[in-house]
């Protein structure tokens, strides 16, 4: 429905002040509606999507919010599971698994990323860690105020995911990472094009 945010941000709001909620949050919100959310009630934390292969958050996004001073928590920071480099072929993914239908896992678009990841990879065992955890650690280096969340289903990779918060990255490090997956490399959009219209709005 094309509900203004200020009017959606109202109601909540008066949810808080009912003390049934206690904080507003966004997710996968623009710039504009951000703005025009956190002038109604504050906004605590915009969840959006954000790691090195989905890096639009640089363009406008986290820039704003640092400004109104919201916390930022990007999901899927390992690109859905692609960034850890144990997606070889799509057959890896179950018949029934969403991200067969993404873009990005499909055709020469699969093929190009799983090129960058591989360059990715190859960095991470220079670092004596996995790729899953060199993703994860820049994320962590792109701001103390960013509170990613990666998800997994299996006690291992937790761990591993939790290890990754004692890889430091070095200015060179962190160069070589921006050069293989500068903003805008990742093949393919994150989702098909009618989801695609439900972002960054």
């Amino acid at each position: 429905p094309n509900v203004p945010i200020e009017g959606n941000c109202s109601a909540m709001s008066d949810l808080v002040h009912q003390g049934k909620v206690r904080y507003l949050g966004l997710s996968e919100a623009g710039a504009q509606s951000i703005r025009l959310a956190h002038a109604v009630h504050p906004i605590s934390a915009l969840q959006t999507e954000y790691s090195l292969w989905s890096r639009d958050p640089e363009e406008e996004i986290l820039s704003t919010v640092r400004e109104l001073g919201i916390g930022f928590v990007p999901y899927s920071p390992l690109g859905r599971g692609f960034l850890s480099g144990r997606i070889k072929s799509i057959d890896d993914l179950a018949p029934d698994d969403y991200r067969r239908h993404s873009p990005r896992f499909q055709g020469e678009n699969f093929q190009k990323n799983l090129a960058l990841v591989k360059q990715v990879g190859e960095l991470a065992a220079e670092k004596h860690c996995t790729a899953a955890q060199l993703a994860l650690a820049w994320v962590l280096a792109q701001g103390k105020d960013l509170i990613p969340i990666p998800g997994t289903k299996h006690i291992n990779l937790l761990e591993e995911n939790i290890a990754a918060l004692d890889i430091s990255l070095t200015t060179d490090d962190l160069n070589r990472l921006d050069a293989i997956m500068p903003l805008g490399a990742a093949a393919g959009t994150r989702y098909a094009a009618p989801q695609m219209l439900a972002v960054n709005r």
